[in-house]
């Protein structure tokens, strides 16, 4: 599989994998936020765009992949696993500390597929969620994080770690 860069008028190759794999309000938030996210990585199989993963820079330091989506007929072959991966090379190259993703609750793939790349829940009691820092309200509200949807967090680069340098279009595999 081929990841590479979504840009400009081809965002629009990727609404029927969106149309796809959501439906009701996440794919009407899935669409909006594909044609306003800063970036957006195509996963291609044979020149056919299969899956999709919509990434932010929601602060210095701080990432949040509001959407990871394949087609069905290429489900359950690493899809999503190979976004995600992209998706995680791509923030620690731009020097990343934490990763933010939101899944329901009851979406147990997508949350197994966060929780095997280091993920996890973050808790409405701790600290950083309460008191503000990388859980402060300004952040949450740039989420969208919604009532039946768990928050999942990964350290990537703690603070004063040295990290490889790593050109942020580059795909490690």
């Amino acid at each position: 599989m081929e990841i590479r860069d979504v840009e400009g008028p081809a965002r629009e190759e990727a609404v029927p994998v969106l149309i796809d794999s959501f439906v009701g309000i996440y794919r009407w938030h899935a669409k909006r936020t594909l044609r306003r996210v800063s970036h957006v990585r195509g996963g291609y199989e044979n020149g056919e765009l299969v899956g999709v993963s919509l990434l932010e820079d929601l602060a210095p330091g701080v990432g949040y992949v509001y959407y990871v989506a394949v087609l069905r007929a290429h489900r359950r072959r690493g899809v999503a696993g190979t976004l995600l991966d992209d998706a995680l090379a791509r923030f620690r190259a731009r020097r990343t500390e934490i990763v933010y993703a939101a899944a329901e609750e009851d979406n147990l793939p997508s949350v197994r597929l966060f929780e095997s790349r280091g993920f996890r829940e973050i808790v409405r009691d701790e600290p950083s969620w309460k008191e503000g820092g990388l859980g402060a309200w300004g952040l949450r509200s740039k989420m969208m994080v919604v009532s039946g949807e768990i928050l999942l967090g990964l350290r990537l680069n703690p603070p004063g770690t040295s990290v490889e340098l790593v050109p942020a279009r580059a795909v490690r595999p």
